[in-house]
């Protein structure tokens, strides 16, 4: 007998906890119900969304293909599947400075960056990299290759503990070696045995100071500012390593604002309809911002949302059978709405439908697809042995 339970799963965002129901069954399966209505009317979330079967038995779902062939898979219920955040914080000197709202953008940082931490459930992955984390940043090197607290699940005893007290003994001063930064967190990120898909949230005030290397020889004229096109490159490989990079550039970072938005499309976590010249920059840009605490609770909100609530575990398939991932599609059903399909996207840009992970063992929903989704109340589930609705 097919028993259907209905099971609430609940992951605790920074604006407030976001609400999914996932459907299970004794035999790991759930499926579309014969007594509500298939047809998807001009569904957002598809683009030529096709027609469920309005006969659809228990554990199946019959879906119409743009060929016209209609196919019934078996369907699985899905849960969240944790992530892993590497926070790289700038503390270079200027963070001292005062900022809009109340205290230096430092203060402000850890008071936004604490309160996120706070929010994100126990099965993320946490770990923070200070830079410079050399005194005075005067002398070589620039940055030394050690963390300020190392990668483990929040839930971890004395995790959330650790991160605070880091947080509470940091004092900025020096210069900013972005780049020796940003590349020793990422290999951290990435050899990582913590289980989840990998973000790295980097939040700076300013321009690199400092090439690979803490050389300073490419430096421009007079200026302080070395060439930050090796950090978008970086960016770009980190990708292909499976991590992807979220950017926050607080006040100060006015003159590297082009870059940093390059860095972030790089890092695979552009905003979409942004432009590397403004005035909506791909990155999380504070530089206009009215109340420096405010608006890096909302990025960091959008951050942790995107990180959070976008990416799902393919369940094993059954003993004997081989997972077809061409045949693999993702349904979602609204609170009281129509089923829909939601399309895969094609390989490169992802801003709506979805993609495998590198390692084709999760699905991750795509940028507008995604926000649409975690700020809905609804029922996702996997259908397996259909061919894939590409978008």
């Amino acid at each position: 007998m097919n028993v259907k339970a209905m099971l609430s799963v609940t992951r605790p965002l920074l604006a407030g906890p976001l609400l999914w129901g996932v459907c299970a069954s004794a035999l790991g399966s759930c499926s579309a119900k014969a007594d509500r209505d298939t047809t998807i009317e001009g569904a957002p979330l598809g683009a030529g969304a096709p027609v469920f079967g309005d006969d659809a038995e228990e554990g199946s779902a019959t879906i119409i293909g743009f060929d016209g062939q209609a196919c019934a898979g078996q369907t699985a219920g899905t849960e969240v599947a944790p992530s892993v955040l590497q926070l790289l914080v700038d503390t270079s000197g200027s963070m001292n400075q005062d900022a809009p709202g109340r205290g230096s953008k430092w203060v402000q940082t850890r008071s936004a960056v604490l309160n996120a931490i706070d929010g994100m459930p126990g099965d993320t992955s946490v770990g923070v990299v200070f830079y410079p984390n050399v005194p005075g940043n005067t002398a070589m090197p620039c940055f030394d290759q050690q963390t300020a607290v190392g990668l483990a699940r929040l839930d971890a005893a004395g995790q959330r503990q650790q991160i605070r007290r880091a947080f509470g003994n940091q004092d900025p001063d020096g210069g900013t070696p972005t780049h020796d930064a940003y590349a020793y967190a990422v290999n951290q990120l990435a050899s990582s045995s913590a289980v989840g898909s990998r973000y790295l949230v980097l939040i700076t005030d300013g321009i690199p100071t400092y090439e690979l290397g803490c050389d300073i020889s490419g430096r421009q004229g007079n200026e302080n500012a070395v060439d930050a096109n090796p950090l978008v490159e970086e960016a770009a490989r980190a990708l292909a390593r499976g991590v992807r990079t979220f950017v926050i550039g607080s006040p100060g970072s006015d003159g590297a604002r082009e870059s940093l938005s390059r860095m972030a499309e790089a890092g695979g976590t552009a905003q979409a309809g942004c432009s590397h010249t403004g005035p909506n920059f791909c990155h999380f840009d504070m530089t206009q911002a009215s109340d420096l605490a405010s608006g890096l609770d909302d990025a960091l909100t959008a951050i942790s949302g995107l990180a959070l609530s976008c990416s799902y575990p393919i369940p094993d398939a059954p003993l004997g059978a081989v997972l077809d991932p061409t045949k693999v599609n993702l349904l979602f059903t609204p609170a009281g709405g129509q089923l829909q399909v939601i399309g895969q996207s094609p390989n490169g840009g992802c801003t709506e439908g979805w993609q495998y992970s590198d390692d084709q063992t999760q699905i991750r929903l795509c940028g507008n697809t995604c926000e649409t989704i975690r700020n809905s109340e609804g029922t996702l589930d996997l259908q397996f042995g259909c061919s894939t609705i590409v978008r």
